[in-house]
């Protein structure tokens, strides 16, 4: 089409620099034009031939004096004006729309963002959990279920709707890192690691007195920082959050009459503080209601007034206020059962002689019991040289692991133990071995398990206790007990570290029996109990009395357990615990006929249109978009030759390469998963719903019955939107709607041409006068987000 021909007095708008607002033609001169741009009072002069300008119809009425002000960039006057975009374009804007109702309503497509393989039961209790304002949620589920990835469901739903800007996580030491490390890889959440050395650049950059909550928005902070430091308490307290998570709550102790544990009172008072609260917690009612109790007064202290009255409801069978879930296997159908291999040991004198040697310890006063103890139990755990069995063969079935890929994961108790381990399977096997202890740094410890856990990585890796708490092994084959705890609790730890939702395969466990009559007994009782075939579930914390058998066995002169007692001791505590009187006092617990009702309200096509729309918006804003053929994976760019300067959350320059396809993102971590929350997908979203671009369009409906011709309004309430269709008489057409209510079936583009809308002057008011006298009043109706002109085609 010719450029316009213009003459001074025209108002008009340059087609690609909005910025300048409305002018007017003052003067064409030499091949040049002059216009006036009254809102910044600027006089800009142009080349005449091939300009960029549009012609403004103004509304009738307008005040001649301060005619730029009747000049609105809305969609309205860009529909009046036929200053219309592509209809790929608008049909990208009405696409991202469907997509955000689905994204945003209050069923289960806000909930799934996550790199993450999809369970039933978390996205039930994570849509429980955030049906009351503020969210304050105790999820004490059975040990492998998924505790962390139900609160990050929630995190991120809060984040996502704007509840929650300011978030402080607070974990043990050991999982701060794993915690940054799942937040970015599963839930695009990138966090602050605010450690020692964080703090201390607070405080170079702001000074001794700033808060460093104030500084970083969002972070993960350890729970023994805050135990310790009570500046930094106070800060988090005074940090005016939105969200706090703690992991790993039953450390948060308090006992009846004491004022709490050094962690509960740095934690308490933050639970107060801050609006919305999540507490993880390994603590289940049945096996500590006192301690449950105080995690439940932690997030409803009304509710929660005082112990007595919380035991008095128990006892009469009182529902739960609805703040907790606490799912167990049974609830959601179980899981891979544990395998056990006993590896006999016939003869091993250096463990003989070191248990003779440590039962010479005297026993008199508390000071040599405790003594006596632990030289027992060391001789028991370390490695008695180079011809200790275990040792030999380890070393002999690594060669085995190593050739079919498989791994394993070793436990020592003591970080000397590791050290002798790692030397001696390294030099008797050529090969590394990785390891796992309280000593590695965070970040340290991180590296080790991501080796490890490579295809051509260690066939082995070595840990003390530090990696039997909050860490997940699942990809391993099985794991290796060097020794054997005393604390029953302590060993259903180790391998819960391996037994967890997302396994396929049996959990392979493999202890030692030595020849020791004692040590053996020791291996009777833990086979007694179950552990090596089923969890214990709430009964560890029950079996103290196991421990305590131990201990006080160890001090006569020729030890000696009386397995068929603790049996049954143990018997009468798990029939008291699978009994269940406490499981069903939570409210709304997930039960295994939930799934098929869950998984129907899933959005199937949640993904394809997740790509149909980023994609389609990338292609128009000039990306770079290469799909990677046969592996469902796209390599986008934001390049330099991109048509926006900007992309909310990602800058010029930056590159992707990932998926649409969420099982494939689980399978690959390695890869962007273009998902709810992800920078590009958010930028899309954010450009499509706030920018200009396909607002507006002309199209033709072809095969729609009849001829006809009128304007369609996309109105938008929260997460809904829905379209109103009117005649270019002005009158509603309701029996229009089925063209705009379902996926475009075969829209065309329209063109001026084909509606008689050239250059005459008289025709073009008129256009603007009936667009005007339609979307003026629909706006009344709720925000206008999109608007078309169409023609009903035979």
């Amino acid at each position: 089409m010719a450029s316009l021909t213009l003459v001074p007095g025209m108002k008009v708008l340059h087609k690609y620099n909005r910025d300048l607002g409305p002018g007017e033609v003052m003067q064409l001169k030499g091949g040049r034009v002059y216009v006036h741009f009254p809102r910044t009072d600027s006089l800009l002069e142009f080349a005449e031939k091939g300009h960029a300008f549009v012609e403004l119809t103004l509304p009738e009425g307008t005040d001649p004096e301060n005619w730029h002000e009747a000049y609105h960039e809305d969609l309205v006057e860009r529909l009046a004006r036929l200053e219309t975009d592509k209809l790929k374009a608008f049909r990208n804007r009405i696409d991202s729309l469907r997509l955000a109702r689905i994204r945003e309503a209050d069923g289960l497509g806000s909930f799934l963002g996550g790199r993450i393989e999809i369970f039933p039961h978390q996205l039930h209790v994570a849509e429980r959990a955030v049906e009351t304002d503020p969210v304050r949620w105790l999820f004490a589920d059975e040990v492998g279920l998924g505790k962390t990835v139900e609160a990050c469901l929630v995190l991120s739903r809060l984040v996502r709707m704007k509840r929650a800007e300011r978030v402080i996580i607070v974990a043990p030491a050991s999982l701060t890192v794993q915690w940054l490390g799942e937040l970015y890889r599963k839930f695009h959440q990138v966090f602050v690691l605010l450690d020692a050395e964080r703090r201390k650049d607070v405080r170079k950059d702001f000074g001794d007195a700033m808060n460093p909550f104030h500084v970083h928005e969002r972070v993960v902070v350890s729970l023994e920082d805050l135990a310790t430091d009570s500046q930094l308490a106070s800060w988090a307290k005074e940090s005016e959050a939105d969200l706090l998570v703690v992991d790993e709550a039953h450390r948060l102790e308090r006992r009846p009459g004491h004022p709490g544990s050094p962690a509960y009172r740095a934690i308490e008072p933050l639970t107060q503080a801050i609006r919305h609260v999540l507490l993880l917690s390994a603590t289940p009612l049945e096996a500590d209601a006192h301690g449950f109790f105080r995690l439940l007064q932690m997030l409803r202290p009304k509710e929660y007034p005082d112990w007595e009255r919380f035991q008095g409801d128990l006892d009469a069978g009182k529902k739960l206020f609805p703040c907790t879930s606490s799912t167990t296997r049974t609830d959601i159908g179980g899981l891979p059962p544990r395998v056990g291999e006993r590896v006999e040991i016939d003869t091993w004198p250096a463990l003989t002689e070191a248990l003779q040697e440590a039962l010479r310890t005297p026993v008199g006063d508390a000071l040599e019991k405790k003594r006596r103890r632990e030289a027992v139990l060391r001789a028991m755990e370390d490695p008695t040289g180079e011809d200790d069995p275990r040792i030999a063969w380890i070393a002999d079935r690594v060669k085995e692991w190593r050739k079919k890929g498989e791994k394993m994961l070793v436990f020592v108790n003591r970080k000397e133990s590791l050290d002798y381990l790692k030397k001696e399977l390294a030099r008797r096997t050529m090969g590394e071995v990785a390891v796992f202890h309280e000593d590695l740094s965070p970040a340290s410890r991180d590296l080790e398990v991501a080796q490890f856990a490579l295809a051509d990585g260690p066939p082995v890796l070595v840990s003390t206790e530090a990696g039997g708490e909050g860490r997940n092994f699942q990809f391993c084959k099985g794991l290796v007990l060097f020794d054997l705890p005393w604390s029953p609790a302590l060993v259903e730890q180790r391998i819960g570290r391996l037994d967890r939702i997302n396994r396929r395969r049996d959990v392979e466990i493999i202890y030692f029996a030595p020849p020791d009559p004692f040590a053996r007994q020791i291996v009777e009782v833990y086979e007694h109990l179950g552990i090596f075939r089923e969890p214990l579930g709430g009964l560890d914390r029950s079996l103290s009395h196991v421990e305590q058998a131990i201990q006080e066995a160890v001090l006569a002169d020729a030890p000696h357990l009386d397995v068929p007692k603790l049996v049954e001791e143990t018997r009468q505590a798990r029939e008291a615990v699978n009994r269940g009187l406490y499981h069903t006092l939570h409210r709304n617990r997930y039960r295994p006929e939930l799934a098929d009702e869950i998984f129907d309200r899933i959005p199937e096509d949640l993904e394809e249109r997740n790509a149909q729309v980023v994609l389609g918006a990338c292609r128009q804003f000039g990306f770079e978009v290469v799909e990677k053929q046969g592996t469902d994976t796209w390599y986008i760019e934001f390049g330099g030759e991109a048509l926006i300067e900007s992309l909310p959350g990602a800058i010029g320059g930056s590159r992707w390469l990932g998926t649409f396809d969420r099982e494939e993102a689980v399978r690959h971590e390695t890869l962007d998963f273009f998902a709810s929350g992800h920078e590009l997908v958010e930028g899309v979203l954010h450009e499509l719903e706030d920018g200009h671009r396909g607002e507006v369009t002309l199209m033709d409906i072809p095969g729609a019955g009849g001829h006809g011709a009128g304007i369609v309004a996309f109105i938008k309430e929260g997460a809904e939107f829905r379209p109103l269709v009117w005649d270019f008489e002005g009158k509603r057409q309701k029996s229009w709607d089925v063209f705009f209510t379902v996926d475009p079936p075969g829209w065309k583009p329209g063109h001026v041409a084909d509606w008689g809308l050239g250059e005459d002057r008289e025709t073009r008011q008129e256009w603007a006068r009936r667009v005007r006298a339609i979307l003026f009043p629909a706006q009344a109706e709720g925000k206008l987000v999109a608007a078309a002109a169409f023609r009903l085609l035979p």
